[in-house]
């Protein structure tokens, strides 16, 4: 199996967990919107067969048991939707082995390669299948949908934040002079930015209001837990250092390494205003949205201290006019 493997110990946790809570799993799926055909039987039996084999693969620790049944049961007709079935599958057991049983990067991204790599099995005709080894059909883009998918099951907001975010970031890395490469890549770092956070306990993650202490050492773990996550899979393994840093402060006072200035990778620092900036001008459970222009004055106040000055300039390039921006530089250059 290519990507993200798991030791002998973890897939007898994750099997056995996935067999106790077999019945649930399966009523999430077969529930699922997400879904040509909700609440059909042919999805609970079909979920069921994929849980069979995944929980065989995972108790005998034979990789090519779920793989040789993929490629038998793969149909032209049937293709969407059993791939989707198996994603969102992987993903509800993700999102639900973690609440229950606390977090684990070697399931997550277990549960999150798997997905996509049988996701593209199901999605290409049989005789395709001898022409293509697993390692071609799976890219990044497949695995960071599989991990979107959990992130979703566990909390459909944090999910649009995220793609929000990929979307910012993108814009800010062209707003500032990157290549199309660099674009590209600072937007899949805003998209992931938050992927630590399948395994936030859920009590912290939608808690509708403040924080106390220990809760928010719990938040603040995400972002670690979200690079170990992406240092087992190898298509995503150069995007954990900007995932674990994109909490850093430019006075050195963020976390979790206390990093500054230059010293901070900077696309973590896009990522910094990107994240900031969406979450100011989203509503929350224990605030109102800010306006842009507040959500800008609070991203200018914050120029040396937490963001970094070129990154909130080219946030004003965007989404204000150019006289504006001027006038910031201005006062900025006035003032130092």
């Amino acid at each position: 199996m290519t990507g993200s493997t798991i030791s002998r110990d973890a897939a007898a946790r994750l099997a056995a967990y996935t067999e106790d809570r077999r019945s649930d799993i399966v009523a999430t799926v077969v529930r699922s919107c997400a879904l040509p055909r909700p609440s059909s039987a042919a999805i609970g039996a079909f979920a069921n067969a994929f849980l069979d084999r995944l929980c065989q693969e995972l108790e005998v620790h034979d990789l090519d048991a779920v793989d040789v049944w993929a490629d038998a049961e793969a149909k032209p007709d049937r293709a969407f939707e059993h791939a989707r079935i198996v994603v969102i599958s992987c993903a509800v057991i993700s999102s639900a082995y973690v609440v229950d049983c606390g977090a684990s990067d070697e399931v997550v991204s277990y549960l999150a390669v798997r997905s996509s790599e049988l996701e593209k099995r199901f999605r290409f005709e049989r005789e395709q299948h001898a022409e293509r080894t697993v390692a071609r059909m799976v890219n990044r883009d497949e695995v960071v949908a599989s991990l979107l998918s959990a992130i979703e099951a566990r909390d459909p907001a944090t999910s649009e934040h995220s793609r929000a975010v990929g979307m910012w970031c993108g814009r800010l890395a062209k707003t500032i002079g990157l290549s199309a490469p660099d674009q590209a890549f600072a937007a899949l770092a805003g998209t992931l930015h938050d992927v630590g956070k399948i395994a936030t306990p859920t009590e912290v993650l939608l808690k509708a209001g403040p924080l106390d202490w220990e809760e928010w050492e719990a938040m603040r773990a995400h972002a670690q837990i979200g690079a170990k996550m992406l240092e087992r899979i190898p298509s995503l393994r150069d995007v954990a250092h900007i995932v674990r840093a994109h909490h850093e402060r430019m006075d050195g006072a963020g976390y979790p390494d206390g990093l500054s200035g230059s010293s901070i990778p900077l696309l973590a620092r896009v990522v910094s205003v990107a994240d900031s900036f969406h979450a100011m001008i989203s509503k929350r459970p224990y605030r109102a949205a800010l306006s842009v222009p507040s959500a800008l004055d609070e991203l200018r106040a914050g120029i040396g201290t937490q963001f970094d000055a070129a990154v909130v300039d080219a946030m004003f390039d965007i989404v204000q006019p150019r006289g504006v921006v001027r006038e910031l530089r201005a006062l900025r250059g006035a003032s130092g």
